[in-house]
């Protein structure tokens, strides 16, 4: 009889958008047979306040010890004692993860197979130097490597790591379960939400997800005002949370037209992105642009340094748009202001989501995944 392996994931905690993967990377390695042990905490001070963390009944949850040190936040995952027998570990990239170079030291000296999964550098603009020399020494010392998409691996493969040892994992959420959901909501539904909202106009775009920083939404809410000015029934949607989410409260009180709704997630933001037009995003962009592509609602964002590799997603004029003059709220808002103006040109952009849907899909990044795994397990 096969012996059952097992494979652990330490990550810090588990987002909404990681559930469905979870589940069925579970659910696959289950074939071969590969038993799937996910081991997470909670997240820290900046991530909490986004809201979007769950548990899994099936998975361990431990207490995250976190420490501020220097304006930033380490973490200790105390998961050690529950990781004996485990053949292959997969961990999180991130220099503030401290049980990482313990596992990485084990690895070294004949303990079990270790894996890194993540961007394989920080894409942020603000990223610690000291952080990001300690990922370049320890990016190559481990047996296997998930990376987040191709941008990723190629990173990866820029430091010397063996392409043979690395899996893009093409990092996706559940874009087929939102395009199903979106099927489900009939016109009536939409009018009853419109006028929940109180929405008077066609032109009503949306913003969706986590609030700080580097979404730039100070830049967004300047750039809405002067699309109102050239479009008079332009409407605003902001849906999220996250330590900026007080600058939309303060912006949806002075105007009647913005609408500030709170985080919605999964299935519960779908009908919101059908009332929608374009999906208004000028700080950086990630797993968002998936939820563009599977909605049909074009993502409009900047050349803005920092992005994540999913930015590789958008192709410029196909399925979205990135307005170059990233600092211009002036530029950005006459680019949306366009794009309103011209349905037959976002209809195309419409178009090139629907396609882009097909490809990017949680399906598709399990089974890479889950390839991944048995390539690591069997070298």
């Amino acid at each position: 009889m096969k012996r059952t392996r097992r494979v652990a994931v330490i990550y810090r905690s588990v987002p909404q958008y990681r559930r469905q993967f979870y589940e069925m990377l579970r659910s696959e390695l289950a074939r071969d047979p590969i038993d799937l042990q996910l081991i997470y905490g909670q997240p820290g001070s900046n991530d909490a306040a986004k809201k979007d963390t769950v548990d899994l009944d099936w998975a361990e949850r431990i207490e995250n010890r976190i420490v501020r040190v220097g304006g930033r936040e380490l973490y200790w995952q105390p998961c050690l004692g529950l990781l004996r027998g485990a053949d292959l570990v997969i961990v999180e990239q991130a220099s503030k993860l401290l049980v990482n170079y313990v596992l990485q030291a084990r690895y070294l000296v004949g303990g079990a197979r270790f894996a890194l999964w993540g961007h394989g550098k920080s894409f942020f603009y603000d990223a610690s130097w000291f952080g990001e020399c300690l990922k370049r020494c320890a990016s190559t010392r481990v047996h296997w490597w998930f990376a987040y998409n191709a941008k990723s691996a190629a990173v990866v493969r820029s430091l010397g790591f063996p392409v043979e040892r690395t899996t893009d994992t093409q990092n996706a959420i559940d874009t087929r379960g939102l395009v199903a959901a979106a099927r489900m909501v009939d016109a009536s539904a939409l009018k009853a939400l419109a006028g929940e909202l109180q929405l008077a106009g066609r032109n009503v775009c949306i913003y969706a997800g986590a609030m700080y920083r580097d979404k730039r939404l100070s830049f967004l809410l300047e750039a809405c005002e002067l699309v109102r000015q050239s479009v008079p029934d332009f409407e605003m949607i902001f849906m999220g949370a996250g330590i900026d989410a007080a600058l939309v409260r303060q912006a949806a009180i002075r105007h009647s037209w913005i609408k500030y709704i709170g985080p919605k997630f999964d299935h519960e933001k779908v009908p919101y992105f059908l009332l929608s037009k374009l999906f208004l995003l000028p700080g950086v962009v990630g797993l968002a642009v998936l939820d563009a592509f599977a909605l049909g609602v074009p993502l409009v964002t900047t050349a803005v340094a920092g992005h994540g590799p999913e930015i590789e997603y958008l192709d410029d004029e196909r399925n979205g748009i990135i307005v170059q003059e990233a600092h211009s709220p002036e530029a950005y808002a006459g680019a949306v202001t366009a794009l309103l103006k011209d349905e037959e040109r976002r209809r195309t952009l419409v178009a090139g989501c629907h396609a882009a849907a097909d490809i990017y899909t949680v399906e598709n990044m399990v089974e890479r995944f889950a390839n991944g795994v048995r390539q690591a397990l069997a070298s």
